[in-house]
């Protein structure tokens, strides 16, 4: 879905892998690069409040009431099978004058209340059910640019401390060459300034109930 490949990654860091038979790509110490890969792109997914990841696919999310904005869980939202009110068991029309709801990139957006509708203030649990397409692929709606880097540069840095510890210096914390110390940087901390780019650039997703 246009993520880096674990290939590249190794050509990035200068790092030599291995492509074993099943496909997957290791280092000569056995590092299982292309796990490793499988791993950054979920934290990715996790950092940016995306518990269905970034994969294209059709998905159901039911909403309390209280707002008529849905927010969605996987965007973009590429089609909208059906929006239906629970409390009526109705399915809403989109193609009435006007709409009975508007699709954006995010979210679903119902009218604004008038009287004789629900209010915007009716808490009911569970009263929207929304029926969706979403998320990205290869073709008409490829993976953010941002995110591909991000996840190449999370990717290679992990790789590359991977192989500090493990090759050069056997897998320890930190090492003391008479009177210098050196510690291995916290792995949180060494990518803050990736997570930092997603939140700025709004890729992490708005908490909905």
């Amino acid at each position: 879905m246009g993520w880096p490949t674990a290939s590249e990654i190794g050509i990035a860091t200068r790092i030599t892998l291995t492509e074993a038979p099943s496909g997957t790509f290791k280092t000569s110490y056995g590092f299982n690069v292309s796990e490793m890969m499988t791993e950054v792109i979920a934290d990715i997914a996790a950092y940016c409040r995306r518990p269905f990841g970034f994969d294209q696919q059709t998905l159901t999310q039911v909403y309390d009431g209280g707002s008529y904005m849905l927010m969605v869980s996987n965007p973009p939202i590429i089609s909208v099978t059906s929006v239906t009110d629970n409390y009526t068991d109705e399915a809403l029309d989109a193609t009435t004058d006007p709409p009975e709801y508007w699709v954006y990139d995010r979210y679903v957006r119902l009218p604004r209340p008038t009287p004789g509708r629900i209010q915007i203030k009716d808490r009911t649990p569970q009263l929207w059910t929304v029926i969706y397409v979403g998320g990205y692929d290869d073709d008409a709606t490829p993976l953010p640019a941002d995110v591909k880097e991000v996840c190449a540069e999370i990717a290679s840095r992990t790789l590359l401390r991977v192989d500090q510890q493990y090759r050069v210096y056997d897998n320890v914390e930190k090492f003391v060459d008479g009177e210098a110390e050196s510690v291995f940087a916290n792995k949180e901390k060494i990518f803050a300034d990736q997570y930092a780019k997603l939140a700025r650039n709004g890729r992490v997703m708005t908490v909905t109930r």
